[in-house]
């Protein structure tokens, strides 16, 4: 009887051990399910429920993903509000080179693709990052793509909405015709409400760079800022006549481009009106958006206190003598411009 009691006793502690080993094997989850998780983060939690919600979610992770990727970022959220988790499940050869973005629903216990999101960027790029964001005081989930050029010389976004199984781009801005420049989401005004904002950096004279900006959808007035860039943050005036020269035809084509009033423009001149000459006829103005307005400016007489210059673009033949006649007149210490005369003559 004794010896029956010890063998019952040595199967109940070799039981109580399995059970254990059992438990501590169920609790284990993934780590490509963890770690790559984003701000809402997919955490750990020893329930047996969540525990396979994480083994499913990572069996169907590793089911859509592409051939020759690796997950890259993995966003949980309630993104349409209606009670249901969405994740964003983003794929990428690298961390920062984001090329395949879905959209997945969890509904009833079973995970289901929304859509991809297809990217509006027609010009090469790369989608370095993805981000559920809000973007005004209503609380509402956006969805944001970052991209970037490979060589870090433009940069812009994409924002999309999830309307229950609809899935939409609500705008993009990225600077496709030149390459170059700055397209961001920023609250300026600090109020809760993103906007819009582009940034058109020049390499001129005064190292303008012109900020454009509206509501984040595209809503609303669109409203301009001139900023400069250079040392003193603030307008500079030329000492020497060819930069004067320089920085009004600059200044030209900045205010017919985004059409936007630079008083500085008034402080050149001493016209009693502003010269109907059509510039563009004369100026090559298509280098002021990359690596600046490129002149020939000749002096070609001088008198006293005046000086008259022949400017024509650098790409004109030299032996040409077509171009726009500067006049300058040197008043109260300051070079200004007289008059403008087209020089059609060969």
């Amino acid at each position: 009887m004794k010896k029956l009691f010890v063998l019952v006793l040595v199967v109940l502690i070799f039981s109580g051990c399995g059970l254990k080993k059992d438990v501590e094997v169920k609790g284990t989850v993934s780590k490509s399910a963890i770690s790559t998780a984003s701000s809402h983060e997919l955490t750990y939690d020893s329930s047996k429920a969540i525990v396979q919600e994480s083994n499913k979610l990572d069996l169907f992770i590793k089911k859509i993903q592409p051939a020759n990727m690796k997950l890259q970022k993995l966003i949980k959220q309630d993104i349409d509000k209606e009670g249901t988790l969405e994740f964003v499940i983003a794929y990428g050869k690298k961390s920062d080179h984001l090329e395949s973005i879905y959209v997945v629903r969890n509904k009833d216990d079973h995970l289901k693709i929304i859509g991809k999101l297809d990217d509006p960027i027609v010009t090469e790029h790369i989608n370095k990052d993805v981000k559920v964001m809000h973007l005004d005081q209503t609380k509402r989930d956006f969805i944001v793509v970052y991209s970037t050029s490979e060589v870090d010389e433009a940069e812009g976004f994409s924002i999309f909405t999830l309307d229950h199984n609809r899935i939409s781009n609500l705008n993009y801005n990225y600077p496709e015709a030149t390459g170059q420049g700055s397209r961001k989401l920023e609250d300026i005004n600090k109020d809760g409400v993103f906007e819009d904002v582009s940034y058109y950096r020049f390499q001129d004279t005064q190292q303008h760079t012109i900020m454009t900006y509206q509501k984040f959808d595209s809503s609303g007035p669109e409203k301009t800022k001139v900023l400069y860039e250079n040392k003193n943050k603030k307008f500079v005036y030329p000492t020497v006549p060819k930069d004067i020269i320089q920085n009004y035809l600059e200044d030209h084509y900045l205010m017919n481009r985004f059409l936007i009033h630079l008083p500085e423009m008034a402080e050149f001149t001493a016209l009693s009106a502003s010269p109907k000459n059509h510039f563009e006829d004369i100026i090559d103005f298509s280098a002021m958006d990359y690596t600046g307005l490129d002149l020939n400016v000749k002096e070609i007489a001088y008198e006293a206190n005046q000086r008259v210059f022949l400017v024509k673009s650098s790409s004109e033949e030299e032996e040409s003598n077509q171009g726009l006649l500067f006049t300058l007149e040197k008043q109260s210490g300051k070079w200004k411009i007289m008059s403008i005369e087209m020089n059609d003559k060969l």
